[in-house]
């Protein structure tokens, strides 16, 4: 994935309306269940290629995600969906819609390709289906989420006589009855706009443009890592976490206190039983970096070393949020397991 440009907010009403600490705390608990049930895709290029998940044991095998072996000719792999998903951006940014149609369409995209139907099957087989899969359910998500629409026969002009308007609403019809119409999901821009809500008033104190700041770098992470197979495969929550976290880590101390952050950081661990310390989080974060170098060409900083990344298993302990006592230090906590991490750190199964 090369040549994605950060597009900033314009203001905070484009990106999240006026939400309470209750709200988030619903919202984010239905969202969680969501992502582990309905919602939830399985590796379907398992039989197809060899590459490493996430979820393997040693984080040094994260340079070898891109390494493949030979497959059957016309069968789709990584790279196909990384191809698709940069057209994706690409007509999105063409037509001004929003960027996260893309994330919403892959969504669709992987959950059909997770079932078991003829027609998925099939997709997974001949490179020419998956692509009309693709173009479908970007057309899907337009149609669902966006003001404006794209017609199906425009669509079929863009494929330049590879699809025609029947093709389109054939496919669109057989993605809807492979998902059983379950199409509100949640996406990793969600879990984000919604954690960005348990900010403290502190972390406003030196710039009131903070969340602003904290949600773009953010974002553009997650839009990068959409093309991620890899990633596909693990929480939204836990990729969400990943991005703040990156994210907070390019901010001076300055500026985003420490003390600010590990409040917002031990709110949302109270608040929602996740724990922004964990190993897949971890995992996600040292990715996210990875994309963000190779399509920017430079490193996100990571200047404040307050949550630094580890980069080895073997120093890797599982932590919570530290309380912070009456003085500004932190409180020692015991190094374990934290309660809800099991629920939600499994790598991704069929629904």
């Amino acid at each position: 994935m090369t040549g994605l440009k950060m597009i900033p907010s314009i203001s905070k009403e484009d990106y999240t309306p006026s939400l309470s600490i209750e709200e988030s705390v619903d919202t984010i608990a239905v969202m969680l269940d969501q992502q582990s049930t309905t919602y939830k895709c399985c590796d379907y290029l398992a039989n197809n290629d060899s590459t490493y998940s996430m979820s393997t044991p040693s984080l040094t095998r994260r340079n070898q995600f891109h390494q493949h072996k030979p497959h059957q000719s016309g069968c789709v792999d990584r790279l196909c969906r990384e191809k698709m998903t940069q057209w994706c951006y690409q007509v999105t940014d063409f037509c001004k819609f929003r960027r996260e149609a893309v994330a919403i369409s892959i969504s669709f995209l992987d959950r059909f390709l997770s079932s078991s139907s003829p027609r998925a099957q099939k997709a997974l087989q001949s490179r020419k289906e998956y692509q009309l899969a693709s173009m479908t359910t970007l057309y899907i998500a337009i149609k669902m989420f966006e003001p404006m629409v794209i017609d199906a026969s425009l669509l079929a002009t863009i494929s330049q006589g590879c699809y025609d308007e029947k093709d389109i609403n054939d496919m669109e019809k057989d993605i809807l009855h492979d998902l059983g119409w379950r199409m509100n999901g949640p996406i990793v821009q969600d879990f984000i706009r919604h954690f960005l809500v348990f900010l403290p008033l502190s972390a406003f104190t030196h710039d009131d443009e903070v969340d602003t700041v904290l949600l773009d770098i953010a974002k553009y992470q997650v839009e990068i890592a959409v093309c991620d197979y890899d990633l596909s495969l693990m929480n939204q929550s836990d990729i969400a976490l990943a991005a703040l976290l990156n994210s907070i880590e390019g901010i001076d101390e300055a500026v985003f206190s420490g003390r600010s952050r590990f409040e917002f950081l031990l709110s949302i661990s109270d608040e929602t039983g996740l724990n922004p310390f964990s190993y897949d989080v971890n995992v996600a974060r040292a990715r996210l970096l990875e994309l963000f170098k190779k399509n920017s060409g430079y490193e996100l900083p990571q200047i404040a070393n307050l949550t630094p990344v580890v980069r080895s298993r073997k120093e890797f302990v599982i932590q919570k949020p530290k309380r912070l006592n009456s003085t500004g230090s932190t409180s020692p906590v015991s190094v374990t397991k934290h309660p809800n991490e099991r629920k939600h750190s499994q790598t991704a199964k069929c629904a």
